[in-house]
């Protein structure tokens, strides 16, 4: 009998460690199985947070963006308003006159250089009306219908029909110099517009008390109230 309970007992510890082996065994894949799904989750986590703090730069570029567009803006209003503020305080200066100085250096002639009848002060025969009077103008050789132009820039202060001079348009040159561009046909300013060196005033036409002259534009300049030689004040005098 006892030779025969030997095979049995070799038999029961076989099975008994098939059995311990196949616990070990599940025991290994249910860790295994563990630690798999957690990092899953672990990563997947992870990947959710970056897609987060993506969108979070998206939205702080694009806010970004928009303030400087808007600080680009400011200066192009701000160039247009001191722009304006210029040009207003420039006219203001002009009309007030208070420093009345001349606008430019330079002077143009009204119309032709030639001079017909010079400034003087002292009494002349003046053909047209028979009678000795002073000349105090320059007269500048110009036909009827010729263009006579602004001798500097200045501020146009009347525009009068007289009996003796024809038509007489009368500009602030500025530096207290009042310049009568006499004997005028037709007439392109009027009373208060500013004017520019050179621009036309308008054409020529007749001065009534120099008929018997030849054609002429009759040109007085007034400095500080005062008629002067118009060839002294544009320095055209030799």
């Amino acid at each position: 009998m006892a030779t025969k309970d030997k095979p049995n007992n070799r038999n029961l510890r076989a099975l008994f460690s098939v059995i311990c082996l196949c616990i070990i065994a599940l025991g290994l894949i249910v860790y295994f199985s563990t630690q798999s799904v957690d990092n899953a989750q672990v990563n997947e986590a992870t990947t959710v947070k970056q897609t987060e703090t993506t969108e979070v730069q998206k939205r702080v570029t694009v806010k970004e963006t928009t303030t400087q567009s808007e600080t680009t803006k400011e200066p192009e209003q701000t160039t247009k308003q001191e722009t304006t503020a210029t040009t207003t305080t420039e006219q203001a200066t002009m009309e007030a006159g208070d420093t009345n100085t001349p606008y430019k250096s330079f002077y143009k002639y009204p119309c032709s250089e030639t001079v017909i009848s010079g400034y003087t002060e002292e009494l002349v025969k003046n053909d047209t009306m028979g009678d000795y009077r002073s000349h105090t103008a320059v007269d500048f050789q110009c036909a009827k219908g010729e263009k006579i132009v602004a001798i500097n820039d200045g501020l146009v202060l009347s525009v009068e029909d007289d009996e003796l001079l024809g038509k007489v348009v009368e500009i602030d040159h500025g530096g207290k110099l009042v310049a009568r561009y006499c004997g005028l046909n037709t007439v392109n300013v009027s009373e208060g517009d500013y004017v520019t060196i050179g621009q036309t005033l308008g054409t020529l036409g007749t001065v009534p008390f120099e008929l018997n002259s030849e054609s002429h534009l009759h040109f007085e300049t007034i400095l500080d109230g005062k008629n002067v030689n118009p060839l002294d004040v544009m320095g055209k005098s030799e």
